[in-house]
């Protein structure tokens, strides 16, 4: 995440937990002629399309008033899905028991793609059952990870 998500999510998240919801994650891409601000919420039992809405409607709100975004941009406000994303420990924590699938920067045991259950979630790295294999991955080395459910 960089510095401006980094912003956008200190002013978006206890405004949106407040309405609820978690704040899972934000991403903001500029385009050529307007940017996208992408936020993920999350709740205990799922998010439907009106609560995309809704939480849509408030962000509109609270970003007009912040006047953070210089620029035209297109807000969407998702679910993160069923083959979420993992970026922070939380997201691991609340994975812990779920099979993934880590994409690595640097190959471990010969390895660039690791699937397998979390099964234990530290400071500074993830531990995976990949087969009969115990493998900790620091979260230094991983290029993305998401849930792999379906």
């Amino acid at each position: 995440m960089n510095v401006f998500e980094e912003t956008l999510t200190k002013i978006l998240k206890n405004s949106i937990e407040a309405m609820g919801y978690e704040l899972y994650d934000l991403t903001y891409s500029k385009g050529p002629k307007k940017g996208k601000l992408t936020v993920y919420i999350d709740k205990a039992g799922g998010v439907s399309l009106n609560d995309c809405e809704v939480v849509s409607k408030h962000i509109s709100v609270v970003l007009d008033v912040e006047n953070i975004i210089n620029e035209s941009y297109i807000l969407e406000v998702s679910s993160p899905g069923i083959n979420r994303n993992l970026k922070t420990k939380k997201h691991y924590e609340d994975s812990i028991g779920k099979e993934c699938l880590i994409h690595l920067f640097n190959p471990i045991d010969n390895q660039k793609n690791i699937s397998g259950k979390i099964i234990n979630v530290f400071d500074d790295g993830v531990e995976i059952q990949s087969g009969q294999s115990k493998i900790y991955i620091d979260y230094r080395d991983i290029k993305k990870a998401k849930l792999n459910l379906i």
